[in-house]
């Protein structure tokens, strides 16, 4: 059973990092994954969550924004995260790179709607065999703004 204090804890966006830290500690996967996902989670509490056992929770450290490039390296090694990984704008260029030439659709649209992506990358992704991997290049960011 959750515990009602803590879940209005993880819900509040003025809950600070200190108070986030010692809730990612818990043993319900279910807080740890609103720590991992809440904008006031420090880096040093997502390094931590990003080796937890539970995938929804790296996968909420995957895409969060303070999640350092190291970290965001390390989970990339996991396939079940690369979908979450390629669309963190901080995800370093020569990475984003490799997925754009990934298998999966899912990752290259990840890519594609990363605001961080490189045009020549963007590009190309416009291109792709996958209609939806051209349609989530279209709802890049770098492109919508260009057209308004």
């Amino acid at each position: 059973m959750i515990d009602l204090e803590m879940l209005k804890l993880v819900q509040d966006e003025n809950t600070s990092a200190e108070v986030l830290d010692e809730l990612s500690l818990n043993e319900d996967p279910f807080i740890r994954a609103r720590v991992a996902a809440h904008m006031n989670t420090s880096a040093q509490t997502l390094v931590r969550l990003s080796q937890d056992e539970t995938p929804l929770v790296k996968q909420f450290v995957a895409e969060h924004l303070s999640t350092p490039k190291d970290t965001l390296v390390r989970l990339s090694q996991d396939s079940d995260m690369l979908y979450w990984v390629a669309g963190n704008p901080r995800t370093p260029v020569d990475m984003l790179k490799r997925f754009s030439e990934s298998e999966s659709e899912n990752v290259r649209s990840s890519v594609a709607v990363n605001p961080s992506v490189p045009m020549d990358i963007l590009t190309k992704l416009q291109e792709d065999e996958n209609e939806d991997v051209r349609t989530a290049a279209a709802k890049n960011p770098q492109l919508v703004n260009k057209s308004e």
